[in-house]
């Protein structure tokens, strides 16, 4: 299965994450939505994603390493779907400037909101909005 994914991650309390060449950031308590694409599969990427034990590699990495993934929405295509998908998401939602956005010319490929249930429609709106079937998935299926 290949297409585009989105990570949403409760931060708990408010933190500094230095992530890659990206400047020393301050991330809000709330929630985040990391947009992402897999096109040699989306399992082995999610369980990456979900692993303790791995290389610290992208901006996401160092995010992860003090936020929660609550839930995981993917939409199957063959296309390159995450600077539209971000696109949409942006429109929307608070983004974190340059974040997962280093190989691309997006603003941002994370995004903010203090409200669960709101950035999760975001995000379900915008797949639909290009086309994708989004499916929900639980993190628990990737670990």
């Amino acid at each position: 299965m290949t297409g585009g994914y989105v990570l949403l991650a409760r931060l708990a309390k408010r933190r500094t994450v230095k992530a890659g060449r990206l400047p020393a950031l301050s991330f809000s308590c709330g929630y985040y939505a990391y947009v992402g694409s897999a096109l040699n599969g989306i399992p082995a990427r999610l369980r990456r994603h979900l692993s303790p034990a791995k290389k610290i590699h992208w901006h996401i990495d160092y995010l992860l390493q003090k936020a929660i993934v609550t839930d995981i929405i993917i939409g199957e295509t063959r296309d390159r779907v995450e600077c539209a998908i971000a696109g949409a998401i942006g429109s929307c939602c608070r983004p974190i400037p340059g974040f997962g956005a280093s190989d691309c010319r997006c603003h941002s490929h994370l995004f903010f909101s203090p409200e669960h249930e709101e950035l999760k429609s975001v995000v379900i709106s915008a797949f639909k909005e290009n086309g994708l079937t989004p499916e929900i998935k639980s993190p628990g299926d990737y670990r």
